[in-house]
């Protein structure tokens, strides 16, 4: 066989290889189109990938009554949350397993008479408005749906430098699976990448199911490595300290993140962080997160769910590090807007009640902080004739099919 022959040969001998592989990737995408393993039509089917998300999810899915108070909200509130209630309680408090807040629970019921109340966190580190919604609008409705949200937001929550558009979050990419996402492609995925991979996933069921696949490997993976004695790992100073962020891994294991139960977290300068989270304006973030909020006031209203919104406490440091005139705009924003549709607005940015001892960096309050924040919280939902009434009214009901969220 002559050297051009042998070239030709070589030629259609690895096309065709290469059209047969199409082929059969092709075939695989059309079974599993139709068998489709990894549907994502409701909560009980999204993958358990020890995300932050997916163990908050699935506890909230394992509890046998409605939430009374749901707080949703960024690190701001997660972390004094979890530390308020290691110190009360007295005993570490893990992040995986710890979401109900046993402090708020005492003080709802002591102040209202609640015989059983139920206190619910969802605040997620690096959360933007744009996740507090999609949580709000695919999973606190139906036999869940909570008396209350307090949804507590900075500006950080509209602007953080540091995300591309809202539909990139972690949070936004695991619950867009519950939702109809081609209704608000304009807002989730504005970026002309992340619209072309999901379009490309819309109609090639392999690429869109990654995820899915991504989780079911790392399972395999988690069920074999106790046999080769792999105990996993806590998280590391630097880490911890970027714990606040949408952008460090969000995977969570027993272990990584424990709260003590007998001292405070040390101050720590976060000044760099903020920095680079506050550089620019981010005006098309700033524009899209504006329109998502009042988006959760409306699916709040739509859900019957009373909304008492906070504006988070800071210190003056790290207010300081914003671009002029921001803050500003924003708090006019969420108050307008907030008291627009009805709902209870509260700023509690006050140095006066709020000081920098209350804080373990210049954004995070500490044990001490979180108390006189759900302190501060009760006081403000018992002048609430609404609030007032739905937690006095002590109506919660047990969940028919329990773990499961229509």
């Amino acid at each position: 066989m002559e050297k051009h022959e042998k070239t030709t040969f070589k030629t259609v001998c690895t096309r065709s290889r290469a059209l047969a592989v199409i082929a059969v990737v092709l075939c695989i995408n059309l079974c599993l189109s139709f068998v489709n393993p990894f549907r994502k039509t409701n909560i009980q089917e999204l993958p358990h990938d020890h995300s932050w998300l997916s163990w908050t999810t699935r506890d909230f899915a394992g509890q046998q009554q409605a939430s009374d108070i749901v707080f949703l909200g960024s690190s701001l509130l997660l972390h004094p949350l979890c530390q308020l209630d290691a110190h009360y309680l007295k005993r570490p408090m893990d992040y995986v397993d710890h979401h109900r807040q046993n402090y708020t629970e005492d003080k709802v019921k002591e102040k209202f008479g609640t015989k059983s109340p139920l206190c619910f966190t969802f605040a997620m580190p690096g959360s933007l408005i744009s996740d507090d919604w999609i949580i709000m609008d695919s999973l606190l409705k139906g036999e869940r749906k909570p008396k209350i949200v307090v949804l507590g937001i900075s500006v950080r929550d509209f602007i953080d430098n540091k995300v591309r558009c809202p539909g990139a979050t972690p949070t936004f990419k695991y619950l867009s699976k519950l939702i109809d996402l081609d209704s608000i492609l304009d807002l989730a995925l504005p970026n002309l990448t992340d619209r072309t991979d999901y379009a490309i996933g819309k109609v090639a069921y392999l690429w869109g199911v990654k995820p899915g696949v991504q989780t079911y490997l790392s399972e395999k993976v988690r069920s074999i490595t106790p046999a080769i004695g792999y105990k996993g790992k806590r998280f590391t100073d630097e880490e911890l300290e970027k714990l606040l962020t949408v952008d460090i891994n969000s995977e969570l294991e027993r272990g990584m993140l424990v709260e003590p139960p007998d001292r405070e977290r040390e101050f720590e300068d976060n000044t760099a962080e903020y920095s680079a989270r506050y550089k620019t304006r981010h005006e098309n973030l700033f524009k899209l997160e504006k329109t998502f909020f009042e988006k959760l006031l409306v699916t709040a209203e739509e859900h019957n769910i009373r909304l008492v919104v906070i504006n988070m406490p800071l210190t003056s440091l790290n207010v300081k590090l914003m671009p002029p005139g921001l803050y500003d705009e924003y708090l006019d924003t969420v108050r307008g807007l907030t008291e627009k549709h009805g709902f209870l607005f509260a700023n509690f940015n006050d140095d006066t009640k709020f000081p920098s001892s209350l804080f373990y960096d210049t954004a995070h309050m500490n044990s001490s902080g979180g108390k006189r924040f759900v302190d501060a919280v009760i006081e403000l939902i018992s002048q609430d004739k609404i609030c007032t009434t739905r937690l006095s009214n002590d109506t919660a009901s047990g969940i028919a099919n329990s773990g499961i969220i229509k």
